[in-house]
């Protein structure tokens, strides 16, 4: 596997940064358009709400499988044509998706979907790992998450007017335009900064200039990812996952029967978690510095928020909506940090072994597994056992993340 250039210039490093930001927030215009445009086809009776709930979980299985076996390709094929290949494919699968009809047809384009949108993230992180300094790679992993938020928020505005101006089929229609621009942009931008790097050949310093640095990261890299270490870091992985988008699906319903709100309202009010999760990022990016780089460690005081936060909310119950929303946005914040320490920070230990891609999907793919998994089954606990069970769980479960974050701490330092 050949290193990638190493980009000197801080202004290219910046360009770089753009590019692949733009990348990933056009991803998620291909992604969460099918939420948007759910209600009306469950409303035009071409989809039950059963087979749409169905397709969304083909989605993210898909996206986890592909998390694995795309990280594992990202360390050995050259990242920028993997991303352009995603961003092209996920065109192709929005355009189609916009023109079937049955049931079946709509679960595998929607799943062709998931698996080249998980073309991307590895890839990045890689990208950041080898082509930028150390300094400009923490502060990229950090403020890409911005990314997510802002594709979010661009996703459900686009789709709302396209679909008021045409109809929900065009919903699928315009983001396939989107990723195919980008996919052009992507190709000739990223084909232009990767000239302006430095040959890994032509280096005569460690990549970062500190060689009993790099022996101690391979080492780290080389003991987590061996015996019980990584072992430890999957059920905390498993949890943020659930909790950071499982649960965000079902907030809006939570909020509609809980303080009988209508439903349009309650969408509109679960738009500001995505925008208070930014701040989960740069509070993980504290932590993890004040924690010395013991990803571990700086998780536990994140899962400690999300206990006292869920906590908060089955005490509450229907005491405040407003104090519910607040302990919501304080759940899915901290989750946000857990992901950036875990899917983001964690995996730059591997850069000297050439594992990032790998590490990085096999994280996201592992948190993806949490979303598909609670995506279903809070449906089922909420219809059997009611909210009070359900957020109860939510409480357990974070919990025993947090202690096995505890108890893994030694793992990683």
């Amino acid at each position: 596997m050949k290193r990638m250039r190493r980009i000197e210039s801080p202004k290219v490093a910046q360009l770089l940064f753009l590019l692949c930001w733009f990348a990933y927030f056009t991803s998620y215009i291909g992604r969460l358009n099918y939420s948007s445009a759910m209600t009306a086809m469950i409303q035009e009776a071409v989809l039950t709400k059963s087979r749409a709930g169905f397709i969304s979980m083909v989605y993210f299985f898909a996206y986890g499988i592909g998390q694995f076996c795309n990280g594992m390709l990202g360390d050995r094929f050259h990242p920028g044509k993997m991303i352009f290949t995603g961003l092209a494919i996920a065109a192709g699968a929005n355009l189609c998706m916009g023109f079937v009809s049955g049931f079946g047809a709509m679960s595998v384009v929607w799943g062709i979907n998931g698996y080249a949108q998980a073309m991307i993230w590895p890839p990045v992180i890689r990208i950041f790992a080898e082509m930028v300094s150390r300094e400009q790679k923490m502060k990229f992993c950090v403020n890409i998450v911005s990314s997510q938020v802002v594709g979010t928020l661009a996703s459900y505005l686009l789709a709302a007017v396209v679909m008021w101006l045409i109809g929900w089929r065009a919903v699928f229609g315009a983001a396939a335009i989107c990723l195919c621009v980008m996919a052009v942009i992507w190709i000739l931008g990223f084909g232009k900064i990767e000239k302006c790097g430095k040959d890994p050949e032509e280096e005569t310093a460690d990549v970062d200039n500190d060689e009993s640095t790099a022996a101690n990261t391979v080492n780290a890299g080389q003991q987590a990812w061996r015996g019980s270490g990584i072992l430890m870091v999957l059920f905390p992985v498993l949890i943020h996952g659930m909790l950071k988008d499982g649960v965000t699906t079902w907030v809006p319903t939570y909020i509609t029967e809980t303080f009988l709100t209508s439903p349009a309202f309650s969408i509109l009010v679960t738009t500001v978690l995505p925008i208070v999760n930014l701040t989960g990022a740069y509070l993980a990016q504290y932590l993890y510095q004040k924690c010395k780089k013991q990803e571990a460690v700086a998780a536990v005081w994140l899962f400690l928020i999300a206990v006292l936060a869920l906590t908060g909310i089955w005490i509450g119950k229907d005491t405040s909506m407003i104090l519910t929303i607040v302990l919501f946005a304080m759940t899915t914040a901290s989750m946000m940090g857990v992901n950036t320490i875990f899917v983001n920070f964690f995996p730059l230990r591997y850069e000297t072994i050439g594992k990032v891609s790998t590490v990085s999907g096999f994280m996201n793919g592992m948190a993806y597994v949490g979303t598909a998994v609670s995506t279903f089954t809070i449906g089922v606990l909420v219809e059997q056992k009611g909210w009070n069970v359900t957020i109860g769980s939510w409480v357990v479960m974070t919990f025993l993340a947090l202690v096995v974050c505890m108890l893994g701490r030694k793992k990683f330092s």
